[in-house]
């Protein structure tokens, strides 16, 4: 017996129309049949056919693991294509990690070109403090030389003893200027940093990792006012987006390319959203700029529960 109707046969045993398996699974109407006439041609990609008959199996009470070993002679193979979007995946990661290690090499250098020019110009200006300190006596030795003659009665010419008394007078009231522009800054910064509100970081956190071939792991999220979800692809993805588990779906359920990024959705007053996938290596999940991994790097269909916390 095929593995087409040995889904079919079970799910007559149930009672369960195609009708019920969709609502069940989530998987369309037209694959669920196709499944059941082994036309595998008519599904959205190679990996998705051994994600959606695993979703079948478990929903008419079959072991998903035991009828794919089962029937695996039946069924397309897809490692070639997950080998390249891995693949991609790799390249990926490793073309960032040089990026860095280039940074990384550069900054030594920089530091220490950046030191000895710091070095060159505090001995510059040390230099010329020196220089300008070593002129100060000449010019007071030249001021001592002229002298008021005896016989002069002293007019039109300036107490010296006023001018000692004027001047602290007038560097008190600068004194007092500077004091007060410091108080009035100081106010100022106080002002500002009283009027400032604070922002709200979003958070994310696994609260439980999900287990089996089609695991869902459920994140808690503490959003911001305005925050988003953002979806982006590296290849060939089907998804499904729905808020909240089971309602509205919020874009179309289909296979989404890299032509396709990003894919943004709103949080708003949404209490959660749920995202399902058959190819998890090819996408990448943000709250913001929070990233939502995929626990399982190489397992490719996984679900993601994004749980709102207020």
């Amino acid at each position: 017996m095929e593995i087409g109707a040995r889904l079919k046969e079970a799910r007559e045993a149930k009672g369960l129309s195609l009708e019920d398996l969709q609502e069940t699974t989530k998987i369309q109407k037209r694959y669920l049949q196709a499944i059941e006439k082994n036309d595998f041609q008519v599904l959205p990609g190679k990996f998705y056919t051994r994600a959606f008959i695993r979703e079948y199996a478990s929903a008419v009470g079959l072991d998903p693991e035991q009828v794919m070993e089962e029937h695996k002679n039946e069924l397309p193979t897809y490692e070639e294509e997950n080998t390249v979007q891995f693949s991609r995946v790799q390249k990926s990661k490793q073309e960032a990690a040089q990026k860095s290690r280039g940074s990384s090499r550069f900054l030594p250098t920089f530091l220490t070109v950046g030191l000895v020019v710091g070095l060159i110009l505090v001995f510059w200006i040390f230099m010329q403090s020196g220089s300008d300190n070593n002129g100060a006596p000449a010019d007071s030795s030249s001021s001592d030389e002229i002298s008021v003659p005896a016989g002069s009665d002293g007019s039109g010419s300036e107490d010296p003893a006023d001018d000692e008394e004027e001047q602290p007078a007038e560097e008190q009231e600068e004194s007092g200027e500077g004091s007060g522009s410091q108080e009035d800054a100081v106010e100022e910064t106080e002002e500002d940093s009283t009027e400032e509100p604070e922002e709200k970081d979003p958070g994310v956190e696994l609260s439980e990792e999900g287990a089996g071939s089609f695991p869902m792991h459920t994140y808690e999220v503490s959003p911001a006012d305005d925050s988003e979800v953002t979806v982006e692809f590296s290849g060939n993805v089907y998804m499904e987006i729905q808020s909240p588990q089971g309602g509205e779906n919020l874009v179309t359920p289909r296979e989404y390319t890299s032509s396709d990024s990003p894919v943004t959705i709103d949080i708003g007053d949404k209490q959660e959203l749920y995202i399902k996938t058959g190819n998890a290596p090819g996408m990448t999940v943000k709250v913001d700029d929070q990233p939502v991994t995929f626990p399982d790097p190489e397992l490719t269909t996984q679900k993601l529960l994004l749980q709102m916390k207020e």
